[in-house]
């Protein structure tokens, strides 16, 4: 039996040698995945097992020392992160509101760094969401907050 370490840093098993086949096949796994042997704590990666040799092989859809959880094997860059647009809107908009959006966008990247693709695509989707939140409630705020500015020094320089 044997244990696998996940990308999220997460302990998988005990499972059997057939189930980690499969997961090479799947993707969820590479050469590089690191997992304990039967009957051992150490953490080896997975391609020092000879039993996974014949799986690990590379194939035309694998990229050797990329984990190939998402469409390439490659790690896309593309995905957006919005951080100096949630800086902006909670320095500019809604801090409430802006503080999420620094949040999510600064998981953006250390989750493409752990190969986590999903997890990095749902954290720059709510960084978006949460910077169009903070400017849909603070561009109206700030502006109902300079009319009654206005307003007041407009009164003041007629009671002169």
């Amino acid at each position: 039996m044997y244990k696998i370490l996940g990308t999220d840093q997460k302990e998988y098993g005990p499972v059997t040698a057939d189930q980690v086949r499969q997961w090479i096949r799947e993707g969820r796994a590479n050469s590089q995945t690191l997992v304990q042997g039967p009957d051992s704590t150490e953490w080896k990666p997975l391609n020092s097992f000879t039993e996974f040799a014949a799986v690990l092989a590379p194939g035309p859809a694998m990229v050797t020392g990329v984990a190939p959880t998402y469409p390439g094997g490659a790690v896309p860059s593309d995905i957006p992160n919005y951080l100096w647009q949630a800086i902006l809107c909670t320095l500019c908009c809604c801090l409430p509101a802006g503080i999420p959006a620094i949040v999510f966008a600064a998981q953006v990247n250390t989750k493409l760094a752990m190969g986590d693709v999903a997890g990095a695509t749902q954290a720059s989707k709510n960084a978006r969401l949460w910077c169009w939140i903070a400017f849909g409630v603070g561009l109206p705020a700030n502006l109902i907050v300079l009319f009654f500015y206005s307003l007041g020094a407009i009164g003041q320089a007629l009671q002169l």
